[in-house]
């Protein structure tokens, strides 16, 4: 299978040092810079979790880690991001105050609990459009209610949200359950872009480029290139993303629900 030629670009990564549970230090940032660059990425947006940072903050750490990797001479661009846990709190912020990629007012990244749902989901997700900021919804294939009912981002694409989901999540790195949801939705047109969620350079390091061999596999490599590479250059951009028509995902029934349901056991 051919490599694709596209540069890549990376929108979920924990590559800034000292900050969260990812780099470690400086020279464990520079290690994960390395690695991207090896693994023919270009560009990666610094995801921090955004809890105890302020904006400013991580717009002036990934300034500072820029400057670090042109002078060590690697060749990855980086721009700021964040990657925010769902809250009421986001509902009521200032525009101003809220992360988005690239500082362009445009695109934010957020995720939700894995084991449940808030009931504010949507509130939050509404608030934010009003505002004009389209939420980029983090590896949903990883949540419960997701990998019960694969269907459920496409609620959320119906709204205006944009899909990301993990490298590793295709690469069967988190379980064979999250992998199968990861496959249904980019079967089912479900995803706009993969992230690596890079914390390291080992078990959780930039595997964008395997990911991307995958989705060629699955779904072509039209398609693969848009989710490493075109997709991620529009949302750094604030420009619109084409979003194609999802494809319901009907299960098949299991042999014995069937034969239960015919015998009146279910």
């Amino acid at each position: 299978m051919d490599k694709l030629s596209c540069p890549m670009i990376d929108l979920h990564t924990h590559i800034l040092p000292g900050v969260d549970d990812g780099a470690g230090d400086e020279g464990s940032a520079l290690d994960m810079a390395r690695q991207a660059v090896e693994r023919q990425i270009q560009v990666v947006a610094a995801t921090p979790h955004f809890v105890n940072l302020a904006w400013d903050q991580i717009k002036a750490e990934a300034a500072k880690l820029q400057a670090l990797l042109t002078a060590h001479q690697i060749n990855l661009t980086v721009v700021a991001g964040a990657e925010l846990m769902i809250d009421l709190d986001l509902a009521v912020q200032a525009k101003e105050d809220i992360p988005t990629y690239n500082d362009a007012g445009k695109y934010c990244l957020i995720e939700f609990p894995m084991l449940e749902l808030p009931h504010y989901v949507d509130q939050v997700l509404f608030s934010l459009q009003v505002k004009g900021i389209t939420p980029v919804i983090a590896h949903p294939e990883r949540y419960h209610a997701v990998i019960e009912d694969p269907n459920l981002p496409a609620h959320w694409i119906e709204t205006g949200c944009l899909i990301q989901i993990n490298a590793g999540s295709l690469l069967g790195n988190f379980g064979t359950h999250v992998q199968r949801t990861a496959e249904i939705m980019l079967k089912h047109q479900m995803v706009h872009l993969i992230g690596s969620d890079a914390h390291s350079t080992g078990r959780r390091g930039f595997h964008l480029e395997r990911s991307a061999e995958a989705v060629q596999r699955l779904a072509g490599a039209e398609t693969a290139a848009k989710l490493v590479s075109t997709n991620p250059a529009r949302i750094i951009a604030g420009e619109p993303v084409e979003v194609l028509e999802v494809i319901p995902y009907r299960p098949h029934r299991r042999f014995w629900d069937f034969i239960r349901q015919r015998r009146g056991l279910c």
